[in-house]
């Protein structure tokens, strides 16, 4: 990386134009693309990390399920940290050195800015506050492929511990208020009808997608 950033740097000191600018975007945008690269990993899969001993002897499912998604909530916290240090970094090595601070500042905060908002555009924001008003929201990292089953056994894993698994539509439904509705046809209540062993159904095919805001709701 630091190699790169060199080259590029000492290659935009000898251009001018429209040249320039292009090296100036590819300084700007590769170590983005490396960063969020990484921290996909980190988000989606934080399992592959570990290795076996890296385990307490004989973990309970739920200790298990709490220690992944605690690595997955620091890795989307610091991600938008790691970019913006990323870009820090960069941007005063490939822009002209007469530009000043408040100019650099501006950029890196429209870049941020950009990134904030695709970022937010990846995940579905989860409210327990009406379950356990000290269990804090969470976001849950989707995709076009991902499977109501899949969403539905996250979104349990952030749960109160007196939910039990498999009880989505019988215990507790999510529902969005911006949206006015409630998403009772689906999890193991849908599955029970349609007699299969989970909902296999595509996520977005139930209406919920990607930059929503769902409120977990406890069912008398």
């Amino acid at each position: 990386m630091t190699v790169s950033e060199a080259a590029a740097g000492a290659a935009a000191t000898q251009t001018q134009g429209w040249l320039q600018a292009v090296l100036v975007l590819f300084s700007v945008i590769f170590p983005i693309g490396v960063a969020s690269a990484f921290f996909t990993i980190l988000v989606q899969r934080p399992y592959v990390l570990y290795a076996p001993k890296d385990y307490s002897k004989n973990p309970s499912v739920r200790d298990f399920v709490n220690a992944l998604n605690t690595s997955r909530n620091r890795s989307v916290e610091n991600m938008e940290a790691s970019i913006r240090s990323a870009i820090e970094e960069v941007i005063p090595k490939m822009l002209d050195a007469k530009m000043g601070a408040i100019g650099k500042d501006a950029i890196v905060a429209g870049v941020i800015e950009s990134a904030r908002e695709d970022f937010r555009h990846r995940f579905i924001e989860v409210s327990y506050s009406q379950m356990d008003h000290d269990v804090a929201s969470v976001r849950i990292p989707v995709g076009d492929d991902t499977l109501v089953q899949e969403f539905l056994n996250e979104a349990w894993s952030f749960a109160p511990e007196w939910v039990p698994p498999y009880t989505y539509g019988d215990k507790w439904v999510l529902i969005d208020e911006k949206k006015g509705h409630a998403y009772r046809r689906m999890g193991t209540a849908w599955a029970r009808l349609q007699r299969k062993e989970s909902d296999d159904r595509l996520l977005y095919s139930t209406g919920i997608s990607a930059g929503d805001t769902l409120h977990a709701v406890p069912l008398s």
